[in-house]
């Protein structure tokens, strides 16, 4: 059973990842002694991390930390678990696997940019990006979600509201630090492939700024103006609202 546990848990994955990253690794080129040691530093740091998460996940599923050393008589007792999220072997496969995508990811930005230093700036860039778009994707939960449960009068409509207004607030601030470090790195002599990623939250960030305003108060409205006016009014500030966040994702979308 041990065996088997080794296998599906750590050797499948390798088997699986390794060969699909190495064809990537020789159709970029560029392979040198030092990007190999590199990226096996890297795999050693992903290995350190994956046994702290993995400790985690023993210490949410009631063991102790200390119970990482012994892991293998662990997943044995939990082996005959439906293979879904919330058990425990799923959940250790996960961020085995998770460790091992980001690690090639990792491999083949060093062979792009050649330096750790610019492959964190690129890292830094690319979550800048992905923040920079929850805007969009939260008036995207206003037209699907918010509106329709308010207008059937579903109560759930009040906690859609809540939560559009409380995380629309942290991504307006959010973007204003974004915005603040994107234009300083911008004037900074980096690769023109990392300066794209900041250029682009530079000159996006005021429309995105301006949507994510526009989610916080159709949050923060929704919530309190139910509370203190007539639906009618509520429904038609709302819905102006909502109309406002489709032109500036209009004028996000054509620049």
């Amino acid at each position: 059973m041990k065996r088997k546990i080794l296998l599906e848990m750590v050797v499948y994955p390798l088997a699986l990842g390794i060969p699909l990253f190495a064809l990537i690794w020789v159709k970029h080129g560029g392979m040198t002694i030092e990007w190999a040691i590199e990226v096996a530093v890297l795999f050693s740091l992903m290995v350190g991390s994956m046994v702290f998460f993995l400790a985690r996940i023993l210490e949410k599923h009631g063991y102790s930390r200390r119970d990482i050393k012994r892991i293998d008589e662990i997943l044995e007792e939990h082996w005959n678990e439906p293979w879904d999220s919330g058990y425990l072997k799923y959940d250790v496969q996960h961020y085995i696997v998770y460790h091992l995508v980001l690690w090639g990811f990792l491999s083949v930005a060093l062979l792009e940019f050649r330096s750790i230093s610019l492959v964190i700036v690129a890292f830094i860039g690319l979550v800048f990006l992905l923040l920079m778009i929850y805007p969009i994707a939260t008036t995207m939960g206003v037209w699907i979600l918010a509106l329709p449960l308010y207008f059937l009068g579903d109560k759930r409509s009040e906690d859609a509201f809540e939560f559009i207004g409380k995380t629309s607030l942290v991504s307006t601030l959010e973007i204003l630090v974004i915005w603040a470090v994107s234009s300083y790195v911008s004037t900074k002599n980096y690769p023109e492939d990392v300066l794209r990623m900041f250029n682009a939250v530079v000159r996006n960030a005021e429309g995105f700024l301006i949507l994510s305003i526009l989610n916080t108060l159709f949050g923060f409205l929704g919530v309190y103006l139910s509370r203190g006016s007539g639906r009618r009014v509520l429904a038609i500030v709302l819905l102006s609202l909502a109309v406002a966040m489709l032109f500036v994702v209009w004028s996000i979308v054509k620049i």
